[in-house]
This record gives C-alpha cells, sequence and structure tokens, in this order.
C-alpha cells in the first residue's frame, strides 16, 4: 500500500509541475515587450512631424482611432510610450499610426512615396 501512494504522489507531483511550466510558457508567450520593436527617429518634413524607418520616411496625415492599430512596431527615440504600429489592413511600407497608451487618439503616418489614398481618409496636415 505503501508504495501505491508514493507512486501516486510521483505522478501528482509531475503533473503539477508539468501544468506549471506549461503555464509559465504561456504567460511569457503572450505578455512582455517584444524583442525586436524598432526605434525610430522623429524629424521634420516640410513643417510637419514625421519618422524615420530604415530608408522610409512617414509624415504625419491625419487622426484616426485607437481601434484602427495593429501591431506595435516599433517606437520613437527611444521613447516606448510613444508607439508605432501597423495601420490595419494596410501595408506597413505605406502607412504608420502613431499612438500613446494614455492618449485617446492616434495619428496616420504616411510614407512619402505614396499616391494613392484609402477611401475615407483625407489629409488634415
Amino acid at each position: 500500500m505503501l508504495n501505491k501512494n508514493r507512486f501516486i504522489g510521483t505522478r501528482s507531483f509531475i503533473a503539477v509541475l508539468l501544468c506549471g511550466c506549461l503555464s509559465a510558457l504561456i504567460l511569457s508567450a503572450c505578455g512582455g515587450e517584444k524583442a525586436d520593436l524598432v526605434d525610430m527617429k522623429k524629424t521634420s518634413v516640410d513643417g510637419k512631424w514625421a519618422v524615420i524607418w530604415e530608408d522610409r520616411t512617414y509624415a504625419i496625415f491625419c487622426v484616426v482611432s485607437k481601434k484602427d492599430c495593429g501591431e506595435q512596431v516599433g517606437y520613437v527615440d527611444g521613447d516606448k510610450d510613444d508607439r508605432i504600429s501597423e495601420y490595419k489592413g494596410y501595408p506597413a511600407e505605406e502607412w504608420l499610426v502613431s499612438w500613446l497608451p494614455m492618449d485617446g487618439g492616434a495619428m496616420l503616418l504616411k510614407e512619402q512615396s505614396v499616391t494613392e489614398i484609402p477611401d475615407g481618409l483625407e489629409a488634415e496636415y
């Protein structure tokens, strides 16, 4: 009887340990900061606020909702609260969204070479 209880206790310990390891793995995959976020540089284009990402320059275009923000791709000048995200449904090579967590809105940024403007958008700046 003693050996059977020891076997059950060992199985329970292994099951708890396995669940704990899996939980830690899942939580670490969902949370935390992405290691591949890009530190973009702030600049000015024709007097407008802009950011530089690699060889592309994105100038402020119009106000959009934070609901339009896709996956975060970077931040501005080392400030991890000044976030840059993809614009949902559009390529990051053409459009980005700049936003702050404590702010209500977001600013759409257009890459300088883009000539086709999506329906419903109009330059405000």
